[in-house]
């Protein structure tokens, strides 16, 4: 009996350290994923003549595809890990991950170049 009871504890300290194990990949995914957009949007912005007001065609391109992809891979994340999200974040889709995205405080300072993505 002591055994079976050991081996049922042992079981669920297994599962909570899988649990916790997939939790932190999740953060180190969303980590890496950040930094990655960090260097990505800081090489875009280095490119750009600090005076300028708006994104030509091309800019805007390359823009958009950094912001898709950016939205792409957090969204990637979510979806390998939703067995460890907390609750509300379960039932995030795609539409939901480039709505906080769009309203982040950065992305409000670019409203002024009129950054127009469509990530559908």
């Amino acid at each position: 009996m002591k055994k079976m009871i050991v081996a049922f504890f042992m079981t669920g300290l297994g599962l909570q350290a899988v649990h916790a194990a997939s939790a932190e990949q999740y953060v180190l995914a969303v980590s890496k994923i950040n930094d990655r957009y960090q260097q990505d949007t800081r090489n875009f912005f280095n490119t750009l003549d600090p005076m300028q007001r708006g994104f030509n065609a091309e800019q805007q391109k390359t823009f958009c595809g950094i912001l898709a992809k950016h939205a792409d891979d957090l969204y990637q994340a979510a979806d390998a890990n939703r067995a460890y999200l907390d609750k509300k974040y379960v039932n995030l889709t795609k539409k939901d991950v480039v709505a906080q995205m769009l309203s982040s405080k950065e992305m409000q300072i670019l409203k002024n170049y009129n950054v127009q993505c469509d990530f559908n």
